[in-house]
């Protein structure tokens, strides 16, 4: 029987790396790691490797579809057409500021340039993107189906003044985990995203790693708990797991503040047929609910 296939972007570094350490040493997985840095994710795939065929690099900038798409059919084929878990992780920190003009104004018109919004296309289109093509290559498993995970970040449930733009991505990856969840159970799929507090990975300028309390660092190690709770529970999913510390806190979507609010978002019936023809049929009469814990 052939051995489980992961891919993980962003995987030569950080979280990443730490989850493609894991799946191969602990679950048997053989890994493809997509990463923007060649010789890094080249240096990191031959060490994991270390005499084995455990781990694939593949250079690609996750914000580029054409190259997710194609590092997609290179993991799937070099894992003997399976593919069961994709990691989409890879992101930067805000790449502009919404409160003034870093690169001037238009010598034209007088107005504001527009803003560098790579932080959009890295940290929630390419998770789109890539949530999109891992959803084609799942299905296409001998038996369909497998998981995906998202790093979202605790600024995706928490704001935070400093990275308006950061926070705006990683709020919406919380909610598109949420609302894909009950769709994607009726597919054999499950979808759960980590929501890690100050973890020190590239993110984390070099210059300002001295100045933190190491004290409030949470240890890598959280992330593996978070993700050996998704791989013994096959029915968890639509979860935001907070990592805290030493702690994980599956954090739960808020009550509706009114019962108007609660019949907007519960009339699935009236809003699937708004939504045809892109949602499936649901595989029973409701769709099924989402999973509270481990």
């Amino acid at each position: 029987m052939s051995r489980p296939i992961a891919l993980v972007t962003g995987g030569g570094s950080g979280i990443g790396l730490a989850v493609a350490e894991h799946l191969i040493n602990f679950y048997g997985y053989r890994v493809a790691i997509l990463d923007i840095n060649g010789e890094r994710g080249q240096a990191e795939s031959s060490r994991m490797n270390s005499g084995s065929d455990s781990c694939l690099f593949l250079q690609a900038d996750a914000a580029e579809y054409h190259q997710q798409a194609k590092a997609f059919q290179q993991a799937f084929e070099w894992g003997g057409n399976r593919l069961d878990f994709f990691h989409a992780n890879a992101g930067i920190g805000d790449s502009d500021s919404v409160y003034k003009e870093t690169n001037g104004l238009d010598e034209t018109t007088g107005l504001p340039k527009p803003l560098d919004l790579r932080i959009v296309d890295v940290n929630l289109n390419a998770v789109l993107q890539g949530v999109h093509l891992a959803r084609h290559f799942l299905e296409k498993n001998s038996t369909p189906g497998g998981r995906i995970l998202i790093t979202s970040s605790c600024l995706g449930l928490y704001p935070n003044h400093c990275l308006p733009l950061y926070t705006a991505t990683k709020h919406a990856l919380v909610g598109f985990v949420r609302a894909t969840a009950p769709v994607y159970t009726g597919m054999n799929i499950t979808i759960n995203a980590l929501a890690p507090n100050l973890i020190e990975t590239n993110l984390m300028p070099a210059d300002i790693r001295p100045l933190w309390d190491r004290g409030q660092l949470t240890p890598m190690n959280t992330a593996i708990k978070a993700l050996d709770a998704i791989m013994t529970n096959k029915q968890l999913t639509g979860q935001t797991i907070e990592l805290a510390l030493d702690e994980l806190v599956f954090s739960k979507a808020p009550p509706y503040s009114t019962a108007n609010t609660k019949w907007m978002c519960e009339q699935h019936e009236l809003w699937e047929q708004v939504s045809q023809p892109l949602l499936p049929k649901p595989a029973g009469q409701n769709v099924a609910k989402i999973s509270n814990g481990a």
